[in-house]
């Protein structure tokens, strides 16, 4: 029995590059055609078939737990992103896609993100503070001098 990397090294590049479409679109049947080196002449039935068993060969299959292991690898690399990562990531997303709801929707988590929605924040040092005078009749210290006035009155 062949171990995967030598079951993987059957494959042409042209394949792998193919099997990465794949798994990018899942459309067995163009990964199939752009695979394979000279035009294909078979109906349409025939070649749903030759596509089947091509994406189900041992090589092909090899490739593809391969490649969904590496790409959930950096899946997990990427788990603990920064804020500021997520923002460029999802700005580079929307300046490649060329769906609008898509974008629409990319924009709308770009600017919750990035706060759009919030007031501007104002810290301590931006804030003035102004402060009233008391009426003689509120202050503590207006109020004690009275009584102790009045108690040497008495």
């Amino acid at each position: 029995m062949l171990t995967k990397e030598q079951l993987i090294n059957k494959l042409s590049d042209r394949e792998r590059f193919c099997m990465i479409a794949y798994l990018q679109t899942g459309d067995q049947l163009t990964a199939y055609i752009c695979s394979r080196r000279k035009p294909v002449s078979a109906n349409n039935q025939s070649l749903i078939a030759m596509a089947s068993r091509w994406i189900n060969s041992e090589p092909v299959q090899a490739f593809l737990e391969a490649e969904r292991g590496r790409k959930a690898a950096l899946i997990e690399d990427t788990e603990n992103r920064s804020k500021a990562d997520t923002i460029r990531e999802l700005n580079k997303l929307v300046s490649l896609t060329n769906d609008t709801k898509l974008k629409a929707e990319i924009l709308l988590k770009l600017s919750d993100l990035e706060g759009w929605k919030k007031e501007k924040e104002q810290t301590q040092d931006d804030t003035i503070r102004y402060y009233l005078p008391l009426r003689c009749n509120v202050c503590s210290l207006y109020k004690a001098a009275k009584e102790a006035k009045g108690a040497l009155l008495t």
